[in-house]
């Protein structure tokens, strides 16, 4: 009998898990269901959309459902919400959305691909229209044809997305105020010094950075949003509010199937990237996966992951034979946003969050130069190295500059992976070329500087 399998969910993971298994067994009847209209799209382009620099939102498509079918052979049915999943019976509860009629259809296999969505404070006044979140293309589309009547807006987060929307209102000539309780942006990811100049590169493109929280919106008379309450006893008075704060797993349809839930609150997966339940893989952004640093589960919904998840969940589900599972091998936990001028990366685990996993850790800052320093155009470029002290394995970094500074995000993922300690990266034969890096790069410098300081007090 023909072995039928059923994706979950669309954007990068979905898609990209039903290609694979379609791949892996070409005779499969693999059937991707996405309640909404747009299969494929890429999520992380959405704030360029917004400022206009990505001017049109179907470029963001990157796959019609049409072209999905013809070009990776699996099928698709958009606009259809999958509302239970049965494993033990083979089944899934499936509503077409344009009608409301409800079906109950068997498949042998079963892959989440459900993602996450934008988690809104918990405060009131969130349901008013013009409270935003920037996740899915058709939020997006809603956004933007806002604009027109927004002078002012108010970001809640100072995250990735808060920080790209900001630089997207003030290319359009928007005033924006962002709040972040924790006073200084991207807190999570980077070492607090280069915060620091995050914050002053928001602050000079007349970002206004505010060390406060909302607890509430408030209203007008047609329930629109007017301004924004802080725990400081202020009102931000504003046309748009953007929740910036973070995602949440999607676990519903899991939840519901008595699928294990980890302690991140995401589905909790194997290497290969099977379920509590043995017909059912998952994987995207819904899925917690283990950081390669230390073992531990970790939830990090990020684009690549997402997609290498995918392959592995596609491959497992459809496989035949006895040969070789698939297998991810986790996440070094690696990211980058532009400031307007600036690239921040942040790579492995930053110095309190180190400490926090009970790593005997240091941090060694270093500041040099993103070419050589007399050659036109040379930028600084601020690098943090956390280093555990026993080993002098490294364990994550932070970079900031105008220039260079995700390239060699780049080269240090590749080394965490490799286990690599500070030794072995002052040694590394990177290139040396005047318009693009010094004779001795910042990373080999920061790595010297670290090798030095082991055994040492943390400074």
């Amino acid at each position: 009998m023909r072995q039928k399998i059923a994706v979950i969910g669309g954007v990068a993971s979905g898609p990209a898990a039903a290609a694979q298994a379609q791949r892996t067994n070409p005779d499969a009847d693999v059937v991707l269901f996405e309640k909404g209209p747009d299969i494929s799209y890429g999520a992380c382009e959405l704030p360029y959309f917004l400022s206009g620099q990505i001017p049109c939102a179907d470029t963001l498509v990157v796959l019609t459902p049409q072209a999905f079918e013809q070009t990776r052979g699996a099928r698709v049915r958009t606009e259809h919400e999958v509302l239970g999943i049965h494993p033990k019976r083979c089944r899934l509860d499936v509503k077409e959305c344009r009608t409301g009629r409800i079906t109950e259809e068997r498949f042998d296999k079963f892959i989440l691909a459900i993602g996450a969505r934008a988690r809104l404070p918990d405060i009131q006044g969130c349901e008013a229209p013009n409270v935003f979140v920037v996740r899915q293309l058709d939020e997006a589309r809603r956004l933007k044809r806002a604009f027109d009547d927004v002078r002012h807006a108010v970001i809640l987060g100072g995250g990735y997305v808060g920080i790209e929307v900001a630089e997207s209102l003030r290319t359009l000539g928007k005033r924006v105020t962002l709040l972040e309780p924790h006073g200084l942006p991207l807190h999570s990811y980077l070492d607090k010094q280069h915060q620091r100049i995050v914050a002053d590169e928001l602050k000079k493109h007349g970002v206004t950075v505010r060390r406060e929280r909302a607890v509430g919106v408030e209203t007008d008379a047609s329930g629109t949003a007017r301004a924004v309450r802080t725990d400081h006893g202020e009102l931000v008075g504003c046309q748009a509010v953007i929740a910036a704060i973070g995602t949440v797993p999607e676990t519903t349809l899991a939840t519901r199937a008595h699928i294990s839930i980890g302690a991140t609150g995401a589905v909790a997966v194997d290497a290969h990237m099977r379920t509590s339940l043995p017909n059912v893989w998952a994987c995207g952004d819904c899925i917690e996966v283990q950081r390669v640093i230390d073992g531990k589960a970790v939830y990090r919904p990020l684009s690549p992951s997402a997609f290498r998840t995918a392959r592995v969940a596609g491959t497992n589900a459809a496989r035949r034979g006895r040969g070789p599972r698939a297998r991810f091998p986790g996440v070094v936990g690696a990211s980058a946003v532009k400031v307007f001028d600036l690239e921040a990366a942040s790579v492995g685990l930053q110095y309190n969050e180190a400490r926090a996993c009970n790593f005997d850790a240091f941090t060694v800052r270093l500041s040099g130069t993103s070419r050589v320093s007399f050659y036109p155009g040379a930028q600084p470029l601020h690098i943090a190295l956390t280093v555990e002290r026993t080993t002098g394995r490294l364990l994550g970094a932070s970079l900031v500059g105008q220039e260079g500074a995700v390239w060699r995000a780049n080269v240090l993922v590749a080394c965490i992976y490799d286990r690599k300690s500070v030794a072995d990266i002052k040694d590394l034969d990177l290139i040396y070329a005047p318009p693009f890096g010094p004779s001795i790069d910042p990373v080999i410098a920061a790595a010297r500087a670290a090798t030095k300081q082991l055994g040492r007090p943390t400074p």
